[in-house]
């Protein structure tokens, strides 16, 4: 009973792991790109790799609403069946945040997992220093925590108000969308 057991988790691990390495990642990507395109968001000018397990896109635009928004050098995604990430590196904002925030963003993830259906995890580096954060997709709402640079403590007092100073030295945000 207990050698059955094994070898149809077994089977069953090796199915999953076969499905996800030999699925059509390019092909997803492109749907994907094709369903954000009406809320705005533009992907372009990207090179696209398929590896076994992700997808890395480099030296990809991204506009929102016809505006450029963004250059991001790196984009990984990957899919696994229990736990995926998009993982950036490297990103330039437009300098129209300039004003908001400082345009040099290092990296930025979001994580999601099976075991936690209900939330999406996320973070971020860069000059405006580090923000951790999480998405409940029940109750639709950001809650984030911002670890203020020295540049974004002087320079960005404005958008530091948008936040809550909490009793650790961080800034909290909290917003139903």
């Amino acid at each position: 009973m207990v050698k059955k057991l094994l070898k149809f988790f077994a089977y069953f691990l090796f199915f999953i792991f076969a499905l996800i390495a030999f699925l059509p990642k390019t092909n997803l990507y492109y749907l994907a790109e094709k369903n954000i395109k009406p809320l705005g968001a533009v992907i372009s000018d990207e090179q696209i790799d398929e590896h076994l397990f992700s997808l890395e896109l480099k030296h990809s635009q991204l506009s929102f609403q016809g505006v450029d928004s963004a250059k991001i050098d790196e984009l990984e995604i990957r899919l696994f069946a229990f736990y995926n990430t998009i993982e950036a590196k490297n990103i330039l904002l437009s300098s129209m945040a300039s004003s908001f925030v400082p345009l040099r963003i290092k990296e930025a993830k979001v994580s999601y997992s099976v075991i936690d259906p209900l939330h999406i995890k996320l973070y971020a580096k860069g000059e405006f220093g580090e923000i951790r954060g999480a998405i409940n997709l029940k109750e639709k709402r950001l809650t984030s925590v911002l670890h203020p640079s020295k540049l974004m403590l002087s320079r960005y007092q404005n958008t530091l108000r948008e936040f809550k100073k909490d009793k650790k030295g961080g800034y909290r945000y909290d917003q139903a969308f």
